[in-house]
């Protein structure tokens, strides 16, 4: 009963991560083209969005890819 508990609490850190990551960067991303890249076209502040979004996603995808290899989860995916 004790592991449930312990997999269940690393879960919802793991999510509560996700929705931080994901709201940090789009807000920081954001903020930083409304208001500091004035200089930038149209176009490089889409790609300073999407760079962000690039890296928040690379962020959370090792967050989780590390939670399903700690518990087996990817070992038939994998061939191992």
């Amino acid at each position: 009963m004790e592991k449930v508990e312990r997999m269940a609490g690393g879960l919802m850190w793991r999510i509560i991560g996700t929705i931080v990551a994901f709201s940090a960067f789009l807000i920081g991303s954001l903020i930083y083209v409304g208001f500091y890249a004035s200089s930038f076209d149209f176009g490089q502040k889409v790609i300073v969005v999407l760079v962000a979004l690039i890296i928040a996603f690379a962020a959370i995808a090792i967050m989780w890819v590390t939670f399903a290899g700690r518990r087996g989860w990817m070992r038939d995916k994998w061939g191992s």
